[in-house]
């Protein structure tokens, strides 16, 4: 099994009448999670990971997957009925972000955000702070600020934790030779991934990551972004 890991832009999810006809068919607990939310672009976070997520199960051949949706350790949610498969989700503004796997994993889409990188001393450690200082000031380090931030939320959420494992508790070593976690030590059996920054007309600047623990050597991870306008790729997911 190949992890798989979905985006989507849920912008069009603000047109009442596509909302409704995708939310009709996620799961009841999905539905009467994203209808809590107060405002709609939590309605529409929380229905966009739900669609995403259904549509993962669905080409993995775990159809209905996601309507079995039980709290395990630390509280993370994983799958009832089938165990050995692990999911992550993650929203932000109006990107999500899905990850379907047999590793355990965690995934993270954060919008860049000006003057971030101020913040840096607050929450990293003094190397990941002087590799931040490596790039110029301004936008560039408030984009490897975010990187930095993606990158940790993964690895805080793969182990259950999230943020009651404080981001300063550890480092992340960003090697030329790929990204190393030093957490009590060396921990070589959690792999680190960045997908491209993605820019959104407007202006805005998204950055992804997820984090899988003990991959198997030659694993594959399968990239797929996905037009909620498409109705047609929910005939069979949605329904």
């Amino acid at each position: 099994m190949d992890t798989l890991v979905y985006t989507a832009d849920i912008s069009a999810l603000n047109a009442p009448e596509v909302f409704e006809r995708l939310l009709a068919g996620v799961p009841a607990y999905r539905r009467e999670k994203a209808m809590r939310f107060r405002f709609q672009s939590g309605r529409m976070q929380s229905l966009g990971v739900g669609l995403l997520l259904r549509l993962a199960c669905r080409n993995l051949g775990m159809e209905g997957a996601d309507e079995n949706v039980v709290l395990g350790e630390n509280g993370k949610p994983e799958f009832r009925d089938f165990p050995d498969v692990h999911f992550n989700l993650s929203h932000s503004k109006e990107r999500v972000m899905c990850v379907v796997s047999p590793c355990e994993a965690g995934c993270d889409v954060e919008r860049v955000k000006e003057g971030r990188s101020r913040l840096a001393e607050r929450f990293f450690k003094e190397p990941e702070n002087r590799w931040i200082r490596s790039f110029p000031e301004g936008e560039a380090q408030d984009i490897a600020f975010c990187r930095l931030w993606t990158l940790k939320e993964c690895y805080m959420k793969v182990t259950g934790r999230g943020m009651s494992l404080s981001p300063d508790k550890f480092t992340l070593v960003m090697a030329p030779d790929g990204i190393k976690l030093e957490h009590e030590g060396l921990r070589p059996e959690y792999k680190f991934f960045e997908l491209p920054g993605d820019w959104l007309p407007g202006g805005d600047c998204y950055r992804y990551a997820f984090c899988l623990k003990d991959m198997p050597v030659d694993h594959c991870a399968i990239f797929h972004e996905i037009n909620l306008e498409d109705f047609s790729q929910f005939n069979e997911a949605v329904r």
